[in-house]
């Protein structure tokens, strides 16, 4: 299991880690330029990928900003899968209601709902590994590769399991802390894209430990 205070504290480590928690805190509140942001977490889920606890340096922008679109592509295709099968759910509603009446649609709509939940946790799951599968493939389609995917999350599922639960815990915590005036919101300007890149550092390396605990495919 991976040192949670270790995984932490290596930014701090870094002599300009203010510094670059500051750019990316502050672009990533701004959308369309928020895209630099996200590609700085891909950069630091590619260092994790091989095995490195650093903090990418703020230089090749342009760079940032293409891995940034690329992510925010792949992130939209993962989340329009549930999005569709509400609006499936919702065509289906209305049959219900017309043949049902108000019960119908209620019971479907209750079903639709559920099931949107779980499939979007689901996507929502394997999202992380499959930015990861992509960054290390160099290839968008590897995004996608879901058999893959799914055979490296389950090489590491405890502590992936753990990461995506500590990851969801202290978003929550910075959400509390959100609502106090002023210095409750720079802290949560700032600890987001913290997060952000810590939790995309940790998934990058638990990657890197799935590819050597597996064997290729036959």
């Amino acid at each position: 299991m991976f040192d949670v205070g270790q995984i932490l504290r290596y930014p701090f480590d870094d002599q300009k880690w203010a510094e670059k928690i500051l750019i990316g805190g502050a672009l990533n509140v701004i959308p369309i330029i928020n895209l630099f942001s996200a590609g700085y977490a891909l950069e630091s889920l590619r260092a994790g990928t091989q095995g490195e606890m650093t903090l990418p340096v703020w230089e090749d922008l342009g760079d940032k900003f293409v891995a940034g679109l690329i992510a925010f592509v792949i992130s939209f295709v993962y989340m329009l899968i549930p999005g569709l099968v509400m609006l499936l759910g919702g065509a289906g509603g209305i049959m219900g209601m017309r043949y049902y009446g108000d019960v119908g649609m209620g019971i479907t709509g209750v079903g639709v709902i559920m099931l949107t939940f779980v499939i979007g946790l689901i996507m929502a799951f394997f999202l992380p590994m499959a930015l990861a599968h992509f960054t290390a493939e160099d290839r968008i389609g590897a995004a996608f590769e879901f058999g893959e995917i799914l055979r490296r999350i389950k090489a590491v599922f405890g502590e992936y399991l753990v990461a995506v639960v500590l990851f969801l815990v202290l978003s929550m915590i910075l959400g509390m802390i959100c609502v106090i005036p002023i210095v409750g919101w720079v802290v949560f300007l700032f600890g987001v894209f913290y997060l952000q890149v810590v939790f995309a550092n940790l998934v990058g390396r638990l990657y890197s430990q799935a590819s050597a605990g597996i064997s290729p495919p036959a």
